[in-house]
């Protein structure tokens, strides 16, 4: 078969074309991207992000709003132009009247009854100004500025999130370099153990299916580190959505161990219930829904507004024929009965208000889970972090012993294929290690309301 006619040399001479092109791939494409540090990422993020950008708009919405609950204590002016074109002898006697064209004629019976057709061009300026409505214009102003607070604790919330995501999209790249760089290392040391095995083989002092054994464990390793390249690729995609850009981009900065802090779980499930943004919007809208009810209730109570009004009455169109005239009143209102809609109202905003409550004591329940979560799981980072860097230290001697006897011939080609992987298999710990306890102190900042990216 063609499959068979393949031989030993062949396979590898095109495994290293493959490698090579692969490494020259990954450098042409890290010149091309722009290095970032992780401060440089989230600052970017802070200016691009299109969803901090939309969170922003809601800042500026409730800032509108202030000014529109505010205008219910100015005056309202109204200008209007009325046409009417009438027979109704009632409309047409009013209207002449108005017009100060009414005569002793006007009288007349025929004219009376059937007036004929009757034209008014209206001119009006009127001016409201509200004086009392229930409390309506101070409840409205008051849910104006709790919403402002609550739009800033969201968009708050909005930014840590965001920027939570682009320091993860950062270090979920510097992990898949990371697991790059150790596979390619698996690849070199599995290719130095297979040149020994090759000068045995030719020796006689070393069997074939140790060469075979070989072959495929490095084969085995090839094919993880092209994975690995593709995820690298894709992590830096995600890097650069996250952060809202279009060009390319890289992390310039390898994982690292950094020193930790002495937390507190009680001290950090209470600060997370006194700074978290979300759940403090959720107490903004609590305050909401209970002027809400206040805002329900002034339905009950009486309405005073002033009213005054400038017109002039023409046969044309601001013309000089026809008269002018004022009227200046005070509307004074109390609802007594709607149909048991306001009762409704009221109904409605006490549920609503205790709607917030429940899911602010959820809300409360969920942090602290949180927090505990975020906790434990940092911690356990932390211990794995020596203990990986033991095992790291353990395999790479045990590779050495196992590799020195096996070049003695005490130890078998699996005993080496086995030390090879396990040496892989703890450094691939070792960095995701690393990677959980960066990640780990951001997830855990997070959860407590106070992320602030890149601190140590």
């Amino acid at each position: 078969m063609f499959i068979k006619g393949i031989t030993h040399h062949s396979l590898l001479a095109v495994g290293v074309i493959v490698a090579l092109l692969s490494q020259l791939i990954q450098a042409i494409d890290a010149q091309a991207a722009k290095l970032l540090t992780l401060e440089e990422a989230v600052a970017l993020a802070r200016q691009r992000s299109p969803v901090l950008k939309a969170s922003r708009q809601d800042i500026e919405a409730s800032v509108a709003q202030r000014v529109i609950a505010g205008a219910a204590y100015l005056p309202k002016v109204d200008v209007s132009e009325t046409f009417t074109n009438t027979n109704n002898p009632a409309q047409a006697f009013g209207l002449v009247l108005n017009q100060g064209r009414f005569t002793a004629a006007e009288f007349n019976t025929t004219n009376l009854n059937r007036p004929g057709t009757t034209e008014n061009y209206r001119s009006a300026v009127t001016l409201t100004q509200p004086v009392y409505n229930g409390g309506r214009e101070k409840l409205g102003v008051q849910l104006a500025e709790i919403g402002q607070e609550a739009s800033s604790e969201q968009f708050s919330h909005a930014q840590q999130r965001v920027l939570f995501s682009v320091t993860k999209a950062y270090y979920d790249l510097v992990l898949a370099k990371a697991v790059l760089a150790v596979a390619r290392d698996s690849v070199r040391i599995a290719e130095t153990n297979l040149k020994q095995i090759q000068s045995r083989l030719r020796n006689g002092v070393a069997v074939k299916s140790d060469l075979l054994q070989a072959d495929v464990r490095l084969a085995s390793l090839r094919e993880e580190t092209i994975r690995a390249e593709q995820a690298a690729r894709v992590a830096a995609i995600g890097l650069r959505h996250a952060i809202g850009l279009d060009e390319e981009v890289d992390a310039a900065a390898p994982l690292a161990v950094e020193e930790g802090r002495t937390l507190d779980l009680h001290l950090l499930v209470s600060r997370a219930l006194e700074q978290r943004p979300d759940y403090r919007a959720l107490a903004a809208e609590l305050r909401k829904s209970q002027v809400g009810v206040q805002m329900a209730r002034s339905a009950y109570l009486p309405n005073l507004n002033l009213q005054t009004s400038y017109e002039l009455n023409n046969t044309t169109p601001l013309s000089q024929n026809g008269s002018n005239n004022y009227v200046a009143l005070g509307l004074l209102s109390l609802n007594l009965f709607n149909g048991m809609s306001d009762r409704a109202q009221v109904q409605k905003a006490k549920a609503n208000e205790e709607k917030v409550r429940e899911l602010m004591d959820a809300k409360r329940r969920d942090i602290e889970v949180e927090v505990v979560d975020a906790y434990y799981t940092l911690a356990a980072a932390s211990e794995r972090i020596m203990v990986t860097q033991t095992a790291v230290r353990q395999a790479e001697e045990n590779l050495r012993i196992i590799g020195n006897r096996y070049q003695s011939g005490i130890a078998s080609i699996l005993d080496l294929l086995s030390a090879e992987f396990t040496l892989n298999q703890a450094k691939q710990n070792r960095i995701r290690a690393i990677y959980d306890l960066q990640l780990g102190r951001a997830r855990l900042d997070l959860t407590i309301g106070d992320f602030q990216p890149a601190r140590g």
